[in-house]
This record gives structure tokens, sequence and C-alpha cells, in this order.
């Protein structure tokens, strides 16, 4: 198990050092330098430097989110390893026919049950990591389509 807990932080770590604006803002300097008639470059890539902003912090939500789901699938397989070692135990300590039938229609049940409220947890997670995703792109776009009306207006 800790070698799975090891290789997600790795794989957590390598993908959040990646970072989309620091290739955009070479091509964001070379904008601001182009001269076009009419056009503010300056409130252009000033915009656009905004939209990268809230690029980023979506693409930082949703790794938390990825980690947020991978740290909660390692904890289920834990527990899920725990509770089959116990079950296992349990069953083989043997009794009746009928004793032995009434454990495993209780494994089942609370498999069951247990499944059932992982999978609720799994939602929520899931859905709030996406909720924050996409907020701060939603948040962005009407103050991004007013800034290009503005930089547009001929003078």
């Amino acid at each position: 198990m800790t070698d799975l807990s090891k290789l997600l932080s790795d794989w957590s770590k390598a993908i959040s050092s990646m970072d989309v604006t620091k290739g955009s803002e070479e091509l964001l300097n070379i904008m601001a330098g182009l001269k076009v008639p009419g056009v503010n470059m300056d409130a252009l890539v000033a915009s656009q430097r905004d939209n990268l902003e809230a690029l980023s912090a979506s693409n930082r939500a949703a790794l938390a989110g990825m980690k947020a789901v991978g740290e909660w699938q390692v904890k289920i397989l834990q527990e899920t390893m725990q509770e089959l070692t116990a079950a296992i135990s349990g069953l083989t300590k043997g009794g009746s026919p009928q004793e032995i039938a009434a454990a495993e229609a209780e494994l089942a049940r609370k498999a069951f049950e247990t499944a059932v409220g992982e999978m609720r947890e799994l939602a929520d997670i899931v859905g709030k990591a996406n909720q924050q995703a996409t907020d701060a792109i939603v948040k962005r776009i009407p103050a991004s389509l007013n800034e290009i009306k503005e930089v547009l207006k001929l003078s």
C-alpha cells in the first residue's frame, strides 16, 4: 500500500508542476509587441493574462480533485483489505451451515451498504472538484467578453 501511496504522491507532484501559463507568457509578450490599428494591445494582453490565470486556477482545482479521488481510492482499498481479512477470519471459525449462511448474508449486506456509501462519497468528491474547476472559468467569461469589446472599440 505504501508503494501505491508514494506513486500517487509522485504523480500528483509531477502533474502539479505543469504550469500552462509559462509557455503562454512568451506568446503574450509577442502579442504585446504587435501594433494593430484601433486595438489596444496592452489591454488585450492583460485580458488574456487574466484568462490564463482563470484557466490555471481551473487546472489547479481539477488536479486537487484528481488527487482527492486517488487518495480516497487508496483509503477504500486499505479498508476493504482489512475488512476482507476480518471476514475470512470470521468465516473460517466454522459453525453450523445456518450460522455460516447467516454470516455470509450479513457480509453481503454490509458490503452492499459500504459500496453505496462509498459511491456517494466519490460522487461528492467529483462533484465538488468539477464545480471548483468550472467556477474559475465561468466567473472569468463575462469579464473577458467585456474586455474584448472594449479592446476592439475603434478610437
